[in-house]
């Protein structure tokens, strides 16, 4: 009776043991030990859930009977280690911090205005502000803050950009631009071709006869709708055709012709010298 009780004790820490492995995520199970000899089952608890070729490129043998493998939730790259050899921890102890560097999330900062022409899944560009030269990185819009922030009123929205090369780095900054709509045959000039002419915007188109010899050497005001600014080049919506030529580089000494000699009132068209 006293061998059975053990019996049935010794099997309850049995069952007790292989449960509290498979909490770790080390199944094993006591049947594949039957005809193991008991060196080669204390080898192979060991080692138990340790991957072959983190043994390979250890040290040497471990000597610690208790070894864990730690298990990340994700695949990722280590970015930092919490923890130096022989520290002991618990359950609550942050080991290592692991991250897919292969997405990264960029955050913007958009005038609260602007929120509003802003949707779930529009494309978006960035560029890094150490990576002068290089092409701009293609991502989409996935989340739109719900508040403004109190102080700088702008609404936070995020982007998500593919970083398989590892070009992109956390923590840097950077200039991001949303792409509200795309014109494929848009009309754009130098933006220090338009002007303010008091009431409407205008630009100088030359005359179709300048070049012909004799004939006088006109620019025409003509008033402009424009769009979308994009560095030094800016969208005309209305008021000029593809091909016409304008006045770019100074362009000013024009501009304070028309004032001086009030050409152009309004938003009407005139001719200038």
């Amino acid at each position: 009776m006293e061998s059975e009780t053990a019996n049935q004790e010794a099997r309850i820490r049995l069952q007790t043991a292989q449960q509290a492995l498979a909490n770790l995520g080390l199944p094993v199970r006591a049947e594949d030990f039957a005809a193991v000899e008991t060196d080669e089952i204390a080898r192979r608890i060991q080692f138990s859930g340790v991957p072959a070729a983190a043994l390979s490129i250890s040290d040497g043998p471990p000597t610690t009977s208790n070894l864990i493998p730690v298990r990340a939730p994700l695949d990722g790259v280590v970015v930092k280690c919490d923890v130096v050899e022989g520290e002991v921890v618990d359950v609550k102890t942050l080991l290592f911090t692991v991250a897919d560097t292969s997405r990264l999330w960029l955050t913007l900062n958009v005038r609260q205005e602007d929120a509003k022409y802003l949707e779930i899944g529009q494309p978006a560009l960035f560029h890094s502000s150490d990576s002068k030269g290089e092409p701009e990185i293609h991502g989409g819009l996935s989340w739109i803050s719900t508040a403004a922030d109190e102080r700088t009123r702008t609404v936070k929205v995020r982007i998500d950009l593919p970083n398989v090369d590892g070009r992109l780095k956390a923590n840097t900054f950077g200039t991001g631009r949303i792409v509200l709509r795309t014109e494929p045959n848009a009309v754009v000039v130098p933006s220090e071709a338009v002007h303010w002419d008091g009431s409407c915007f205008v630009v100088f188109v030359r005359d179709k006869n300048y070049l012909e010899p004799k004939s006088p050497k006109f620019f025409h005001v003509r008033c402009v709708r424009p769009g979308v600014k994009q560095a030094e080049l800016t969208e005309i919506i209305a008021g000029l055709l593809p091909g016409e030529v304008i006045a770019t580089r100074n362009s000013e000494v024009l501009e304070a012709q028309l004032l001086k000699s009030n050409l152009g009132p309004g938003c009407g068209c005139a001719d200038g010298h």
